[in-house]
């Protein structure tokens, strides 16, 4: 699991912005193609429990993004 937490913290820092699982796992297979949709969720699980990766919600919509980071315009 540690090398999707790598993949995960690649991404995110690459993109810099908030994303759903679809697009998470969309943007992990592009450097990892193995990644699958379960793993990713457990790993993303794990993630945000020890405080690498912050959860937001909008109440519909499950986002992923790195703790502390701004979210762009126009996305509050």
């Amino acid at each position: 699991m540690a090398e999707i937490k790598d993949v995960v913290l690649q991404v995110m820092e690459k993109k810099k912005k908030r994303m759903m699982m679809k697009d998470l796992l969309k943007e992990c297979k592009k450097i990892d193609p193995s990644i699958e949709k379960r793993p990713l969720k457990k790993a993303t699980s794990a993630m945000i429990m020890d405080g690498s990766l912050a959860y937001w919600s909008s109440g519909s919509t499950t986002y992923f993004a790195l703790p502390g980071s701004k979210a762009p315009e126009g996305e509050d």
